[in-house]
């Protein structure tokens, strides 16, 4: 590596060039469209996603002979302060190209981003957890007892990350048990972000095991969020789902087919 070349490319002057560089992508109309998809004001500078990851893509490109995780890692630090959601979208785009070299010894790091609430929305939270800490956990699976305590945190953001989290290995059609047992910690959460990613997580897991998911849902039913039973169940036929939210409800319907 080149001296100069390591300067240029060096992470705070990458990062500083990154913001100039979103600023004039920025589109108003498109950011406030997109206002639409959060209860929580956002500061938005209206990029398209697709476009988001081109420009991710980009920059590691440049800057791959030069970063290793570390750099990458002090990218991360300079953006993710920044209000404006693309520019913190952009700097988990191009950590994720770094998970390979990352361990379960970042996981508190990356916890203290969503405590910081520098990650502090749904679609963060949707990219960071999969993107991020789900390869973390598929490396060192005992880390999940870690996701676990977060169902506890009054963070609603670190709540959500700990069920997203799963679901790139749920498709996998592992930590299904773990999945479940996420589920059941949460059943007693107020929060419809909350019911939603519980939802999201089960309709992902009865994709590889759906008598496992009737047989939990069927179960617990009266005790989940009515939004999370409707989420599991999109992908079940009409007839089966209807009688589903029936006797999830508590109410006598025929017996499930098997």
């Amino acid at each position: 590596m080149g001296d100069q070349n390591g300067l240029f490319l060096s992470p705070h002057r990458t990062a500083e060039e990154t913001i100039k560089r979103l600023q004039s992508l920025s589109d108003p109309q498109f950011a406030r469209q997109s206002q639409r998809f959060f209860k929580e004001q956002l500061v938005l500078l209206g990029i398209p996603a697709p476009k988001l990851r081109r420009e991710a893509r980009s920059i590691y490109n440049k800057v791959k002979p030069y970063w290793t995780s570390a750099e990458a890692l002090e990218f991360c630090h300079r953006l993710l302060p920044e209000p404006p959601v693309e520019i913190r979208s952009l700097a988990i785009l191009v950590l994720s190209y770094y998970t390979p070299s990352l361990t379960k010894h970042h996981l508190p790091l990356i916890k203290s981003w969503l405590l910081a609430n520098y990650v502090d929305n749904w679609a963060l939270v949707d990219l960071l957890a999969p993107a991020i800490i789900s390869p973390l956990v598929k490396k060192s699976p005992e880390i999940v007892e870690e996701l676990y305590t977060w169902t506890k945190s009054p963070n609603l953001w670190l709540r959500r990350a700990a069920l997203v989290a799963l679901i790139p290995l749920v498709r996998q059609g592992n930590q299904l048990r773990e999945a479940y047992h996420m589920v059941l910690r949460l059943l007693s959460d107020s929060e419809d972000l909350i019911h939603k990613a519980m939802g999201w997580l089960l309709r992902e897991a009865g994709k590889k095991d759906v008598q496992r998911l009737e047989n939990f849902l069927l179960a617990y039913g009266p005790r989940i969020p009515r939004t999370t039973v409707r989420y599991a169940l999109e992908r079940f036929p009409k007839k089966k789902r209807k009688k589903l939210l029936l006797a999830t409800k508590g109410e006598k319907v025929s017996q499930p087919s098997k």
